[in-house]
């Protein structure tokens, strides 16, 4: 009976294909987050959608992650729209990495099996959603399991002020929030786990390679979970694979209508050319 309320509650957010209102719910694993919600559109284009939380709460059908993407995304309607859960909590570190590069494989090989474009594929998440999808896109350089890793990497990525640097973002939160509980980094990571070590394993920034995909980041300037030093960071990295969007003043999630229209047109021009490229 939860479910079916939260699919009543997503239905009027997303406007998908008449085809497909309900989603396909794809399992990738025997946990109960472990699950894809899959979407059909009419063309053969994908696009994977990532929720944020901080790694440590947030849902793929949860009303807030849905009208996030409904907002971000105003061009969805034709696209096979692919919604990834992954394991989250405290001290949980690095599984809701795993899980996503996993479940990515999972969506190529179904997207294979619809005869959909797996040459034309784009990964997108907000915050820690964010972190997970360039981990994705960079997903050759991290240490994992070959079986759950797909054979081909996303075509791009778009990144919502996601985190790139863990130590230098735990850093700032701790210099920068009232009470410890807000770092939430240090509550996903487990506490025999060293942070600089594993910042180096789990930060995109350290993972680029030689041939990345291209990123979308989008960034407010007054960031005050994800500070915009986060991007700049990478775009230092990326160079010319790398496309900025610096939002004045925006914080997390708290942009003005103005700017949403603005983040909406970059994305929506980010992704015809990308997929028409």
């Amino acid at each position: 009976m939860k479910n079916f309320f939260g699919l009543i509650l997503l239905l009027p957010l997303v406007a998908f294909s008449d085809e497909s209102l309900y989603p396909i719910e794809i399992s990738y694993g025997s946990y109960e987050k472990q699950r894809i919600d899959f979407y059909k559109g009419s063309s053969d284009k994908v696009l994977i959608w990532i929720h944020g939380g901080g790694w440590l709460f947030g849902d793929k059908r949860s009303e807030r992650w849905i009208k996030r993407f409904h907002n971000h995304f105003i061009e969805h309607e034709d696209l096979n729209v692919y919604m990834i859960g992954y394991r989250t909590g405290e001290e949980t570190a690095p599984k809701a990495v795993d899980d996503v590069i996993c479940a990515y494989k999972k969506i190529v090989d179904d997207a294979t099996l619809r005869n959909l474009s797996v040459n034309d594929v784009v990964v997108a998440g907000a915050s820690a959603g964010g972190h997970l999808a360039l981990m994705v896109g960079f997903s050759n350089n991290y240490n994992l399991d070959n079986s759950c890793k797909a054979s081909i990497l996303p075509k791009a990525v778009i990144n919502l002020f996601g985190i790139t640097d863990l130590e230098e973002n735990s850093n700032f939160l701790d210099e920068n929030k009232f009470f410890s509980a807000s770092n939430y980094i240090k509550t996903w990571l487990p506490e025999k786990l060293d942070l600089e070590n594993m910042s180096k394993k789990l930060s995109p920034i350290y993972l680029v390679g030689s041939n990345p995909p291209r990123v979308l980041t989008i960034h407010g300037t007054k960031d005050s979970w994800v500070p915009y030093d986060q991007a700049i960071r990478l775009d230092k990295i990326l160079k010319d694979k790398h496309q900025l969007l610096t939002i004045k003043n925006g914080g997390h999630y708290s942009f003005s209508d103005d700017q949403d229209k603005v983040i909406q047109m970059e994305i929506s021009e980010f992704l015809r050319n990308t997929y028409n490229d």
